[in-house]
């Protein structure tokens, strides 16, 4: 989620697949050239990101790597995430030291709470008083928070490798890309083991719609629900900073 309000210096994030999966709020995620296999079959002609049209396929390697360039240091920006369940959140993003930093609200059954997410650190508030609760790692803790960062573009052109991704809507300067993405191959790009005791796909939908400048307008994953994440306000004055140390407390 995702990939969780406003702030400074990082960028973002989306989310994790269910709950199990989502643990830890707003980590961080680093860049990385896309790497992995899936499904997608080319039925229409070849054609480079420039000069695709409707119906066209092209490589997902490049449509990563186009993603993965504007995720670089000090690029920065606003998001809003849908992870189904009633989970939502808000706020933006900045990268920094190739990791995206985020500040965000975040909305789950009924209860808000403030996330920001620095490197792989991330602090909570609104689980145990006014205090800010501290995770590591880029999985998230155990309290069953959903780690938002997971999904964004960058970490998910990891897993690109061998697919074609078929150009589905040109509108204005937006063009929507859609591909067949192997599950286990999404999962080792985010770092993430595959959920255990569940019936889990091969393979998942997933689109992304990006703007004349190859920024993500909009992505959706689909994994037994929606996850939504759209991207705004690209370049905005963002600053990310931890809370005082005064302010955070650890889990157990």
């Amino acid at each position: 989620m995702s990939a969780c309000g406003g702030g400074t210096t990082t960028d973002t994030t989306t989310t994790s697949s269910t709950t199990s999966t989502a643990s830890g709020a707003a980590s961080s995620t680093t860049s990385e050239s896309p790497s992995s296999s899936s499904t997608t079959e080319d039925t229409g002609s070849s054609s480079g990101l420039g000069d695709a049209k409707v119906g066209d396929s092209v490589d997902a390697v490049e449509l990563g790597n186009a993603m993965a360039e504007v995720f670089k240091d000090g690029k920065s920006g606003h998001m809003t995430m849908d992870m189904g369940g009633g989970i939502k959140a808000e706020g933006d993003f900045v990268i920094k030291g190739g990791k995206q930093n985020t500040q965000m609200t975040m909305e789950m059954a009924g209860q808000k709470m403030e996330m920001i997410s620095i490197g792989e650190t991330t602090y909570m508030k609104g689980l145990v008083g006014d205090k800010w609760v501290k995770t590591d790692g880029t999985t998230g803790g155990a309290d069953g928070t959903p780690q938002l960062n997971t999904f964004d573009p960058k970490t998910m052109a990891k897993a690109f490798e061998g697919i074609k991704a078929k150009v589905t809507d040109k509108s204005g300067d937006t063009t929507t890309y859609s591909l067949e993405l192997s599950l286990k191959k999404m999962f080792d790009a985010m770092g993430t083991d595959m959920p255990t005791g569940v019936t889990l796909p091969d393979s998942i939908p997933v689109t992304y719609t990006l703007d004349g400048e190859n920024r993500p307008v909009k992505s959706t994953i689909n994994m037994g629900m929606n996850i939504v994440i759209e991207y705004s306000d690209w370049g905005k004055k963002v600053n990310i900073s931890a809370p005082p140390a005064a302010q955070v407390t650890t889990m157990g």
